[in-house]
């Protein structure tokens, strides 16, 4: 599961996240005040499912500061960061409903690491890392009905992100967003539907797009590699890590060279 532990680390929510964090402090600054617009929002759309002006009158904000947070122009927003990436699952929407998505992310993220902890447990495959993180949506949409009724039950777009890796390069994401949507839907309806029962429900789903990569050896190498280049190690663990790559690198070549001699020559005489 490297290189979906990888493509989540590195995928676009989690970049624009920690540009902010771990940035100027300018940058944490202005996270600083997002964190409070985010805290008012959830406030308003938990106690009504939608989020209305009085977002502003929560947070102290003014309608100047929301617009440079969410606006249509802000460069820190998260949809600026998605660009187009996603243009068919999330249009253009106003600041508030802006805002709303992206407290939905941010009311996610601790959602979304429990799941990532779990594939760095151990191996599990890619059906696996699908099914845990629809049980982390679910459990979500369980805990956050309101706030998800201010997007229209959208789902939070870096799990439509994190799906797409899972799934790999055939993903659609259309396709994904709505199949976290009706994982919402069946999580939010009346009383608390356990996750479980949730996942069931769309269990087929998963399996008809979950291309199980782990007994193929080229994949399983890659993902070794792409695991090693991501892991945190000393320069000696480096050079060392470099020498043994070298090494099984030259001795494929050398295989494969052979390989091609006896092709050209022949079986050896007994």
């Amino acid at each position: 599961m490297a290189d979906v532990l990888t493509e989540s680390r590195r995928s676009v929510a989690a970049r624009w996240r920690e540009r902010l964090l771990q940035g100027s402090r300018h940058g944490q600054r202005h996270w600083a005040t997002r964190t409070v617009y985010y805290a008012a929002c959830r406030e308003v759309a938990e106690a009504g499912g939608r989020v209305g002006r009085e977002v502003l009158d929560v947070s102290g904000g003014s309608t100047s500061t929301l617009y440079t947070v969410v606006g249509p122009r802000a460069r820190h927003s998260l949809a600026a960061a998605y660009g187009g990436e996603l243009p068919d699952c999330f249009g253009r929407v106003d600041a508030l409903t802006e805002l709303a998505r992206e407290t939905v992310v941010y009311t996610f993220w601790s959602y979304r690491d429990s799941w990532l902890q779990m594939l760095e447990s151990g191996p599990g495959g890619r059906m696996a890392a699908a099914e845990g993180l629809v049980l982390a949506v679910a459990d979500f949409a369980a805990d956050h009905p309101g706030l998800l009724r201010a997007t229209g039950l959208e789902p939070p777009v870096c799990a439509v992100e994190d799906l797409m890796a899972v799934f790999g390069r055939r993903a659609v994401a259309r396709d994904v967003f709505c199949l976290l949507q009706n994982v919402i839907i069946d999580a939010t309806r009346g009383l608390h539907v356990p996750a479980e029962v949730v996942l069931d429900g769309v269990r087929p789903a998963l399996e008809s797009r979950v291309v199980e990569r782990a007994n193929e050896p080229l994949p399983a190498l890659a993902d070794a590699v792409v695991g090693l280049l991501s892991a945190r190690l000393d320069p000696p663990q480096r050079r060392a890590a470099a020498d043994l790559l070298e090494a099984a690198a030259e001795a494929l070549r050398t295989a494969i060279r052979t390989e091609g001699r006896e092709r050209d020559n022949g079986p050896r005489a007994a």
